[in-house]
């Protein structure tokens, strides 16, 4: 018997079972709104590539000052004349001593442009707009994660109302069978009443596959394993007891904006780049010094011929004076290219002001249907005692039960609804005025 295979195969199904175990009886995570957009922005892929460009650009801003480095340059060679060689019956000679000689040098040349400036400023302000792209991506995942939580939040709470009435369902078909049974009611109050109790029984199905479903897909938006268990940390009566959400004092500015006015100082210094190319002189100099001696006269410094050169240039183009030039249509490019990103930066503004009031109105709505909906739920819950006792005394029949309970259940459904569409319109005007998600809930 191979007692070492044996050990090898214990010890591979332990390791097995211990990680299956480990996963089916894991710890559950809890939770809080903030805590699932931690985990969201930290295993978030798309997060990683920002940061990374904000890496490249910021790498681009500290050495972009290298075009003015000075070019340096050390050569060196060494000739000889061939030897003698013979073509045919004919010798030819070079007539060259056989001496070698030696040859070394050394240059130093610098390019000085007025388009340094911008190309400096240019990578400083593309660092900054790199900055913003990664607050932009942030800011979607957070929205992404706290619309899904709260989604999550109705949901459970939708379940939860489901299986009451599911239950409450039952009890009534139950107690119709037996007073069925006894002879004090008609077969169709118990098959009205069995109807009603399979239909709570599939709309609660139907919901706990939703619910599961959306845990799923919000598990993989935290970067979470599927066979992580979580338990979310929060509530919708904190939006339920939510009133007189005020944007006074409150002010930003949109992700977009940011980015568009920083688009608009980009190409304003593109502009100036282009005509800096266009019509800028360009200022070179430059220092070469050479020597050469007989490579048998190597070490011998008085036999060395050596000779230094200095060289200054100034080139100043002229063909951006031509209308029909390539800079000069160039410059006229990068002033339609301006003109087109204020344009859109001045709309950006004006949509964000009626975003600003569209969103705010609708949180004042929500804010008045929820208030109505609490005192429905009231309404809705004291019918369906009066309407039940009634029907115990036999002065109301099974659908008039039935009619009180379904809308006991819809308002308390409704009212959570609500709560969660009021969670998403505060989110929606706080992503619209520019602050943090949960200066105006208080969920920071």
């Amino acid at each position: 018997m191979n007692f070492s295979r044996i050990s090898r195969a214990f010890l591979f199904t332990s390791a097995l079972v211990f990680t299956v175990c480990t996963d089916v009886f894991a710890e559950s995570l809890t939770l809080t709104v903030k805590d699932a957009v931690k985990y969201a922005v930290d295993g978030n892929l798309k997060i990683k590539e920002s940061d990374l460009a904000v890496r490249t650009a910021q790498r681009k801003k500290n050495y972009a000052w290298n075009s003015i480095s000075p070019s340096i340059k050390a050569s060196g060679s060494i000739s000889k004349a061939a030897p003698e060689t013979t073509i045919g019956d004919i010798k030819v000679s070079n007539g060259k001593s056989d001496s070698a000689n030696v040859s070394l040098g050394a240059s130093l040349n610098i390019g000085l442009s007025p388009s340094i400036a911008t190309t400096v400023k240019g990578a400083r302000l593309n660092y900054e707009k790199s900055l913003i792209d990664l607050d932009t991506t942030v800011r979607t995942i957070e929205m992404n994660v706290r619309t899904a939580f709260y989604q999550i939040l109705y949901e459970q709470d939708n379940i939860v109302l489901q299986k009451q009435n599911a239950e409450t369902a039952r009890v009534q078909y139950s107690t119709n069978l037996e007073r069925y049974e006894r002879g004090v009611l008609p077969r169709l109050d118990v098959l009205n009443s069995q109807i009603a109790y399979q239909n709570a029984k599939l709309t609660l199905q139907n919901a706990e596959t939703t619910l599961k479903n959306d845990i799923a897909t919000f598990k993989n938006l935290l970067g979470l394993k599927q066979t992580q268990e979580i338990t979310l940390k929060g509530s919708l009566d904190d939006y339920i007891a939510l009133s007189d959400v005020s944007i006074d004092g409150v002010s930003g500015k949109s992700d977009k904006i940011t980015s568009l006015e920083k688009q608009v100082e980009i190409a304003k210094n593109s502009l100036l780049a282009t005509r800096l190319s266009a019509y800028g002189p360009t200022i070179s100099a430059g220092y070469s010094y050479n020597m050469s001696n007989k490579a048998e006269n190597f070490s011998d410094g008085d036999t060395w011929t050596k000779g230094g050169t200095i060289s200054v240039g100034v080139s100043i183009p002229l063909d951006g004076l031509l209308p029909w030039s390539s800079g000069l249509q160039s410059v006229r490019n990068q002033q339609d290219a301006l003109e087109s990103l204020s344009l859109q930066l001045q709309d950006a503004k004006n949509t964000q002001l009626i975003n600003i009031d569209n969103y705010y109105n609708q949180v004042k709505n929500l804010e008045s249907a929820i208030e109505l909906q609490s005192r429905s739920l009231e309404y809705a819950g004291e019918t369906y005692s009066l309407t039940l006792d009634a029907y115990n005394n036999g002065t109301k029949d099974i659908l008039n039960l039935q009619t009180a309970r379904n809308n006991r259940l819809e308002a308390a459904v409704n009212l959570k609804r609500q709560a969660y569409n009021l969670a998403v319109a505060v989110l929606n005007l706080e992503n619209a005025l520019g602050v943090s998600f949960g200066t105006l809930s208080g969920d920071k």
